[in-house]
């Protein structure tokens, strides 16, 4: 029997990358999924390989629709919600406009705060947890993603905060700080014209890794601060980035 045998999970950004790698690791492990992303298309492709997964489409950009497809999902119960969906661009600071700043912002930190407010009276009832994604990049910062990076250190202040409020209701809430993955998400972006090499990454030390870790390397990360082995961890943000944090 897996650790997570009949428990409902939510996984947003579940279409592609760190999270499709976080639902079909939940899926391995016994749990029911409620699949969440804006790529219909992504969402089917993988609930076709998850027993009984339910899919919820969402527009994490669109004010109000990470509410509602949060809402949507908790109905019926939940005992995992992992925020993974996210959005990256690159661009000097001076050349960013109000607009890139509030869509980032809105998809990277706002959607996963409407998504906790909506889902936690379902974990308080199940004495559930939330995991949400921040970034190596919400901690030490990073040059040419400034929007990127505060909206991550957002998510970590986000993180601490609901678990220091939800504590004494059995809520566990933690975050996954991710460095270099080897993902889309960054791919096919335009190079930032005039940048200083080497500043807009944190540079992998381990050996194997230097163009980023595969994304089911760091599922199992969501898997444990979700899991009864991490039931006395709250308001942890567990770094998973190769050392690149490391000093």
């Amino acid at each position: 029997m897996g650790r997570f045998e009949s428990k409902r999970v939510l996984v947003t950004g579940a279409a592609a990358g760190i999270g499709r790698a976080v639902a079909t690791a939940f899926a391995a492990e016994g749990a029911r999924l409620v699949l969440a992303d804006i790529n219909e298309g992504g969402l089917a492709e993988v609930a076709a390989g998850i027993e009984g997964a339910e899919i919820l489409t969402y527009d994490a950009g669109k004010p109000g629709d990470s509410a509602r497809m949060g809402a949507e999902a908790a109905r019926d119960g939940l005992d995992v919600v992992a925020n993974v969906a996210g959005i990256y661009r690159r661009a000097h600071f001076t050349e960013t406009t109000p607009e890139d700043w509030a869509l980032i912002l809105q998809i990277n930190l706002t959607s996963i705060a409407e998504i906790c407010r909506v889902t936690l009276p379902a974990l308080i009832e199940s004495r559930g947890c939330l995991v949400n994604t921040a970034s190596t990049a919400g901690i030490g910062g990073i040059a040419y993603a400034a929007p990127y990076a505060s909206a991550k250190g957002g998510v970590i202040t986000l993180t601490k905060s609901l678990a220091s409020e939800f504590a004494h209701r059995g809520v566990r809430v933690n975050a996954v700080a991710p460095g270099r993955v080897a993902t889309g998400i960054a791919r096919g972006l335009p190079p930032v014209e005039g940048a200083k090499d080497g500043l807009s990454i944190h540079p992998v030390k381990l050996e194997g890794f230097e163009m980023g870790a595969p994304p089911e390397l760091l599922a199992g990360a969501y898997l444990w601060l979700a899991s009864p082995e991490a039931g006395f961890v709250t308001g942890e943000v567990q770094l998973v980035d190769g050392g690149a944090l490391s000093g």
